[in-house]
């Protein structure tokens, strides 16, 4: 890869070169200021819901600074049952001091000195200092991801803490209007939310631009907009398919439409999806049982789940689409059968059980309200892709 490539896209890191601000909607302030007002608001916790992959992190990073950062995730809380201790962890505060101790031996001749190293609980109250005394905050990750119980246990920790000058963000995804911290009464008033929007084509278009101005090669809009629409209103994708050009032995001084779409490929490859794919394509057992396979127009054949797998993928794509959307893109997919509303209600409910039990990586997809939800724009970029080069899908 061309050296110049890594220094100036960062998909995987704070993006110091092609780092783009946004207005947040409704409002004529950016997120960064309103980040920075509701963290100046003593006793109020931080909510900051949106989709995943659209850069909520790294706005934090912006504004807080990675070093007044603890980062944890809701997946941190599957094993580890005890906020505080789990916070302390994470910040490297010590759960235990060495005490030395002088004993005298049986003869009183000689003296011996005894190191005891004792272990104690992090108690609430020196973490909060810790947070206090170095101006950290702590950012909660994927909150979703931490077992129902636990989500209560921790908004109830919170709301006390906040009162004592804790600096929390809370992120979330945005359509889990049953969650521990809205519907928790004793935080009402005590919230600012700050509801994160989908980047528009035009916002991440400016990733691309402001990044091969500094390479010093072009990029005609047509191209950048193509490159957005593959993004899936994700500037880490956006990030990735610019990098991965770095990579191609024919890149220039002008990037390309072919050059694009094999830098698709190339990023498709490099996502972790295979086995998720598997599963979801697998369904549930049936126990010896063939599954009925219906004709599409594409000349393929496939089942129930391997279709819903595909009509995800169409275009244009989405990360939520209702039974009715659902309902449109089977009927342009499938020739020769009438597929019911109630089937593809059916096999969603049996994916959201089969992966409800999985680990966080198979986590992509839910179903709710008659809705499926991809919560995972990378799984998306990755069907999309891979359909279109892995004859074994169908």
């Amino acid at each position: 890869m061309n050296k110049k490539f890594s220094e100036v896209f960062k998909p995987g890191t704070y993006p110091q070169r092609t780092y783009v601000s946004r207005v947040s909607q409704g409002t004529r302030y950016t997120y960064e200021e309103r980040l920075r007002q509701s963290l100046s608001i003593e006793g109020y916790l931080t909510y900051m819901v949106g989709p995943s992959k659209i850069g909520k992190t790294v706005l934090c990073e912006n504004v807080i600074g990675q070093e007044h950062m603890i980062s944890m995730s809701g997946n941190d809380f599957s094993k580890e049952r005890d906020f505080w201790s789990g916070i302390a962890k994470k910040a490297g505060i010590s759960m235990s001091a060495e005490i030395s101790e002088e004993n005298a031996d049986i003869s009183g001749s000689a003296q011996r000195s005894t190191i005891v190293t004792k272990n104690y609980f992090a108690a609430k109250d020196k973490v909060l200092a810790y947070f206090r005394e170095d101006e950290k905050v702590l950012v909660l990750d994927d909150f979703h991801y931490a077992p129902v119980e636990i989500q209560y246990d921790i908004a109830c920790q919170l709301k006390e803490a906040i009162r004592l000058g804790f600096k929390a963000v809370v992120v979330s995804l945005p359509y889990r209007s049953d969650d521990a911290i809205r519907l928790n009464p004793d935080l009402t008033g005590r919230i600012s939310i700050i509801e994160i929007e989908p980047w528009k084509e035009v916002e991440l278009e400016r990733i691309a631009h402001k990044g091969f101005k500094e390479l010093g090669i072009e990029i005609y809009a047509e191209l950048a907009s193509k490159m957005a629409k593959e993004s899936i209103y994700s500037p880490q994708l956006m990030q990735s398919i610019c990098l991965n050009i770095g990579l191609l032995p024919e890149s220039g001084v002008v990037i390309t439409d072919e050059m694009i779409e094999e830098s698709c490929r190339f990023t498709c490859m490099n996502l972790p999806y295979a086995d998720v794919v598997r599963v979801l394509k697998a369904g549930p057992s049936t126990r010896g049982q063939q599954r009925l396979q219906y004709i599409l127009e594409d000349g393929s054949s496939r089942d129930i789940y391997g279709l819903i797998l595909k009509i995800l993928a169409d275009n244009p794509p989405l990360i939520e689409l209702d039974i009715d959307e659902l309902m449109e893109r089977v009927k342009h997919n499938v020739t020769g059968s009438v597929i019911k509303p109630q089937k593809i209600k059916d096999s969603l409910k049996n994916w959201k059980k089969m992966l409800e039990p999985l680990g966080g990586l198979y986590q992509v997809v839910d179903w709710k309200d008659d809705t499926v939800y991809v919560l995972d724009n990378m799984f998306l970029f990755y069907i999309r892709w891979g359909i279109r080069q892995e004859k074994t899908w169908k």
